[in-house]
């Protein structure tokens, strides 16, 4: 009898599916893996934020970045002030009386609104006079108060040199500043137009040295200068259009932010 032949070998050529399966179905895990690994609980942070603000008593402030009030960087925890703030009207009526005694003595009450209100009683009874519209603007919350100064009752254009018509109105508000226990930040700020002398490389040099400029003038006047600090922020803060002349000018000015020294030792003492 013949010998019955084996049956001959077919080679599959499609097993490679099987691993591309294998390897795409690896992939989608790894990728569902480090999706679950990278995502926020917002309701667990919520909860973290909140304690944290209830156990250092700062109210108003959030480290929630899912809230526009709060958005965990440095200047939202100290209560600094940002651009969109600026224009906002003061919270605090001004007020007719006051003097630096009284205000240091209710340095100690728990309320940082009342403490920011007899700083502004106390400017209402330095400098009122000068408190319109184009001089001095007073504007703030229950944690800070700013008075903005034009630029021009401050500076010649494009210089950093005082005018001497400026010195009595510094001294003036020096005087308040003396007697309170508020932090006080000189704050430069200038159009858009580029500087166009060799005194100054840009708007931020000028900006700073303005600044510095009247920080010093309070510092001679006797302020605490521990309580002092002088930053320029050029022409990064607008509160006004640049298009106009007008707008330029609103632009131009100085602003003298005092923080509420409430606010300031509970971040000093973190």
């Amino acid at each position: 009898m013949a010998r019955r032949k084996p049956p001959e070998s077919i080679d599959n050529h499609e097993r490679w599916l099987v691993s591309y399966a294998d390897f795409i179905t690896l992939l989608f895990a790894f990728f569902v893996v480090m999706y679950s690994t990278s995502a926020v609980n917002v309701g667990d942070f919520r909860v973290l934020s909140d304690s944290i603000v209830q156990a250092f008593g700062l109210p108003g402030v959030s480290y929630d970045p899912s809230r526009p009030d709060g958005d965990g960087t440095l200047s939202s925890r100290l209560g600094i002030p940002m651009a969109r703030d600026i224009d906002e009207p003061s919270g605090i009526p001004l007020k007719s009386a006051g003097n630096t005694d009284e205000l240091t003595a209710a340095a100690g009450d728990v309320s940082s609104g009342e403490e920011i209100a007899g700083v502004e009683m106390a400017l209402q009874s330095s400098v009122g006079d000068l408190i319109a519209p184009d001089r001095f603007a007073v504007t703030g919350n229950d944690k800070w108060l700013e008075i903005k100064i034009p630029a021009r009752m401050l500076f010649p254009s494009g210089s950093r040199s005082l005018l001497a018509s400026s010195i009595p109105m510094l001294q003036r508000l020096a005087d308040t500043l003396i007697g309170l226990p508020n932090e006080v930040v000189v704050q430069g700020h200038t159009d858009d137009q580029p500087i166009r002398n060799g005194q100054f490389p840009s708007n931020w040099e000028l900006s700073t040295s303005r600044a510095a400029a009247v920080a010093r003038v309070f510092e001679e006047e006797g302020v605490d200068p521990s309580r002092l600090s002088a930053v320029g922020f050029g022409p990064n803060r607008p509160i006004a259009d640049n298009a106009s002349e007008e707008g330029q000018a609103e632009n131009r000015r100085v602003v003298v932010l005092v923080r509420s020294s409430l606010l300031t030792q509970v971040v000093g003492d973190g």
